[in-house]
């Protein structure tokens, strides 16, 4: 048996339908696949279409899914409703050439109650006399894929996308924290802070550092995400390490906002008033923490310090 790598998602919907073309191509060995318009341009309910000698036509609906569960954190890969599927389903009915295969592919993981949606999708096809199957392919399936294929491997996570072991995924996750870090919340000194762009800016960076997500400061917009956050490091020693750093940053916000609270920190203007000598060296020391422990995660992976 051979080495079974396994593969990050790609970070936008236009790289998942390119590699959903990809799949298409050596999986049906389909010669003619192709993006149905424009990338993200889907045509009732098919992205990428294509025919095959031996399966007919063939039809994919890409979805590149990343929601957030209760907890405001992204799941691996976003989930899937029954309606949801059940609505792209029905929507791929309308496809101009009748499709003998109809694909869902999803950066979803494997779910036991997705494929069981999917069977009833197939029963009530087959009870209307429709010749059309319907299977879903989550990211397992994808990476099951993948594996398969090296040479589609190695064009699209050595050439696009640049991912081929968990050390690389690993890379992309601290490097994107490491961007959340380098901004002036860590920089300037305490008591030149804005207020509310002082919480905010540590409630980004705590976001990046627990789920991978980056926004602008200004535009609010994602600027940058890698796939998970510290938690999903394969590196055990980067992994604790960043682990201290979330507590430190959690104590942080808790002091500044207990400061608030009880008046040992005043908004003034623009600034943040620390009336306490003490209270200003602690939070400072703790801030400063902070960018040690990141910085020694970052030499131990190879990553110059911010």
């Amino acid at each position: 048996m051979g080495i079974w790598q396994f593969f990050q998602p790609p970070l936008y919907w236009q790289q998942f339908e390119e590699l959903c073309t990809a799949l298409l191509t050596e999986v049906y060995s389909v010669p003619n696949a192709q993006q149905v318009g424009r990338p993200g341009q889907a045509q009732h309910g098919v992205d990428v279409f294509g025919t095959s000698s031996r399966y007919g036509r063939i039809g994919i609906q890409c979805k590149r899914l990343a929601d957030l569960d209760e907890n405001g954190n992204p799941y691996p890969g976003g989930p899937i409703s029954r309606a949801f599927l059940r609505d792209e389903a029905d929507a791929a009915l309308g496809f101009t050439s009748d499709l003998s295969l109809w694909i869902l592919a999803t950066t979803a993981r494997r779910d036991t109650k997705v494929q069981a949606w999917v069977e009833e999708i197939n029963d009530k096809w087959e009870r209307a006399g429709r010749n059309r199957i319907a299977i879903v392919w989550t990211w397992d399936e994808c990476i099951s894929h993948l594996n398969s294929y090296p040479d589609l491997q190695r064009r699209y996570y050595r050439d696009v996308i640049q991912v081929r072991a968990p050390k690389d995924l690993d890379e992309i996750i601290l490097r994107t924290i490491a961007m959340a870090f380098a901004r002036p919340a860590f920089e300037v000194p305490l008591h030149c802070e804005t207020p509310s762009e002082f919480f905010q800016a540590l409630k980004d960076t705590q976001k990046a550092l627990r789920t991978g997500e980056l926004v602008d400061r200004e535009s609010r917009q994602v600027i940058r995400k890698a796939i998970g956050g510290y938690q999903e490091l394969d590196d055990t020693v980067a992994r604790n390490g960043l682990r201290d750093v979330d507590q430190n940053l959690k104590l942080l916000r808790m002091q500044l906002e207990q400061g608030l609270k009880d008046g040992t920190i005043v908004a003034v203007g623009t600034c943040l008033d620390l009336r306490q000598p003490a209270l200003a060296r602690y939070l400072d020391d703790l801030r400063q923490r902070c960018l040690d422990d990141l910085n020694r995660v970052l030499g131990h992976a190879g990553i110059p310090p911010i």
